[in-house]
């Protein structure tokens, strides 16, 4: 089940103390059954940094899971009745969804492209995502550069939500913000963000991943709460 998908979801499960180690069994645990899902042609199980997910340390209380659908009706009814969602919902003690649209994509994830831009849509947040694999040799260099920078998208005007994701601590990491506008993402990544992104270059340059994917979608719903609130209200127009 490697394809693209036109429609993507990403959720936060954020669970209580005594149902830590349910959330951590569940990047094994639920492989299986995700793999049967109908309409889920990609998916990636992740699990999350402590604070806003740039710390080296993981946040053992808040795991993910990221979904390319063939359809927005396919994602819809696997959270409507599908059992994993719903075992997801039952042992979680809140869940944060969001919906997006794919507006372009270049690299890949497990060997492929797994987000099929459609149609722009034109109105709506803003977000981006970018992983790598990053070989061993490099994770050390890398992360002191991107670190301090990447913790501080924190209070950055136009930003509405952002938490680091990873498939392996250090090594397969993500990071993936939502933004009020193009201009609010573009103004950091040439501000107080050139220097995440001449980390990458330099990091790129001297061969030091083995894989990487950047990507940009449109938001065009959010359900759910995020520490008991809905962080892209008045952004959206749903």
């Amino acid at each position: 089940m490697l394809h693209p998908g036109r429609h993507i979801t990403l959720s936060f499960f954020r669970y209580a103390a005594g149902k830590r180690l349910w959330g951590m069994r569940q990047m094994a645990e639920m492989r299986q059954p995700l793999h049967e899902v109908s309409g889920l042609n990609f998916y990636k199980l992740l699990g999350t940094g402590g604070g806003s997910g740039y710390s080296s340390w993981p946040d053992f209380g808040t795991y993910g899971l990221l979904g390319a659908w063939e359809s927005r009706s396919a994602a819809d009814a696997f959270h409507a009745e599908h059992a994993a969602h719903q075992a997801f919902l039952a042992n979680s003690e809140e869940v944060y969804t969001l919906h997006l649209v794919p507006l372009l994509s270049r690299g890949a994830w497990s060997g492929i492209n797994p987000f099929m831009a459609a149609t722009p849509v034109q109105d709506g947040p803003l977000a981006v995502l970018t992983r790598a694999t990053i070989k061993p040799r490099y994770i050390i260099p890398f992360w002191r550069r991107v670190g301090v920078v990447a913790r501080s998208l924190e209070g950055r005007e136009g930003l509405l939500f952002t938490k680091g994701v990873g498939e392996l601590p250090w090594v397969e990491q993500a990071t993936f913000s939502v933004w009020r506008s193009e201009k609010d993402m573009m103004a950091f990544a040439y501000g107080r963000g050139q220097a995440h992104t001449e980390a990458v270059a330099r990091t790129r340059q001297a061969k030091g991943f083995s894989e990487e994917l950047y990507a940009r979608f449109r938001v065009v719903a959010e359900v759910g709460t995020w520490k008991g609130t809905r962080p892209l209200v008045g952004a959206l127009n749903t």
